[in-house]
């Protein structure tokens, strides 16, 4: 009998909970974090620049198969406030319009590359065309082999942008894009101060 056969079946053991990684922030009031305002109840996404930009850049730092959190450490007559509760939904909400600005973003960006694309491949053949006649009304001549390469060149030149956009220019695009959609669906917990 084989090792295999001979081998007792293994038990279903249940997966070990995937680690968060937290952001701790303590803070004296909401406002450190979110500009409370008129708009505030209606459009609880205000999170002001310099911790949109801290959190952002605390996230970016973090790997990318790791769950986010957040944990707001609030003094304690801080915390029964409509304003701390609301704490949750306004990260979420400000990240996630964040994010469908982004997405917008990266389809504009890809239409646009799909646009000069068609563009640079016209004029890729037109330079191609050119060269060809070229070559074949003006064979072995300087000038027309100088003028030849030199519209070879430019044709290859207009594909240079389209390229660059398709390629390299939207995964910086795309890297936001996810990271901005990972920081909508971070759990987010508001605690007392010096409570862990």
């Amino acid at each position: 009998m084989s090792d295999a056969a001979m081998a007792a079946p293994q038990a279903d053991v249940p997966a070990a909970p995937r680690a968060t990684a937290n952001l701790d922030l303590d803070l004296m009031d909401v406002g450190q974090l979110v500009a409370v305002d008129a708009a505030w109840p209606l459009h609880p996404g205000c999170l002001r620049a310099a911790a949109e930009g801290a959190i952002i850049e605390w996230a970016r730092r973090q790997p990318e198969d790791v769950p986010l959190g957040v944990t707001v450490r609030l003094p304690a007559d801080a915390m029964g406030s409509a304003d701390a509760v609301r704490l949750g939904e306004a990260l979420a909400t400000h990240f996630g319009l964040l994010a469908e600005a982004q997405e917008r973003s990266a389809k504009e960006h890809l239409a646009d590359g799909r646009r000069s694309t068609a563009v640079g491949l016209a004029i890729l053949a037109g330079c191609l065309m050119v060269a060809w006649w070229l070559t074949t009304n003006f064979p072995d001549r300087p000038l027309a082999r100088i003028a030849r390469e030199s519209i070879g060149i430019l044709g290859w030149v207009a594909m240079w942008k389209p390229v660059e956009m398709l390629l390299h220019d939207r995964r910086p695009i795309l890297r936001r894009l996810r990271l901005l959609r990972r920081l909508a669906q971070a759990s987010v917990r508001v605690v007392p101060s010096g409570k862990h």
